[in-house]
């Protein structure tokens, strides 16, 4: 029954989602190419439709940035933090030359206005 075969793609499929290795593009579809080999519905004579391996593809891609998005959203909220952004002030401060004190003042003044994340990329481009 179809159905039956759906439902244990979509376990695998998912557990592939799920899955915490890195895949590059090749491998991702050769993963999925063996899920769905041998179930008859994407079967076109005898060869896999690969139109089948696309769509899936394009599924566990998309749920695996979203979950790789969220994480990353979790880490700059954890990020979010005085000493964090004090010791991101600090590294930038030190990347640059100041002639007086004042300069420096001023320069610490105007990156605590910043988020962690807008200096964290002031500081990949210093």
């Amino acid at each position: 029954m179809y159905t039956d075969d759906i439902v244990v793609i979509d376990k695998k499929i998912d557990e592939l989602i799920k899955d915490k290795t890195l895949y590059n593009f090749d491998t991702l579809k050769q993963k999925v190419a063996l899920i769905l080999n041998g179930v008859d519905m994407f079967m076109v004579d005898g060869v896999l439709d690969l139109k089948a391996v696309d769509l899936y593809l394009k599924k566990v891609i998309t749920k695996r940035n979203e979950i790789q998005k969220e994480q990353e959203k979790s880490k700059l909220k954890l990020d979010e933090t005085p000493q964090t952004k004090y010791a991101l002030i600090e590294a930038i401060c030190q990347k640059c030359e100041f002639e007086t004190q004042e300069e420096l003042i001023k320069k610490i003044e105007e990156l605590e206005k910043k988020t962690n994340f807008e200096l964290s990329e002031i500081y990949k481009r210093s």
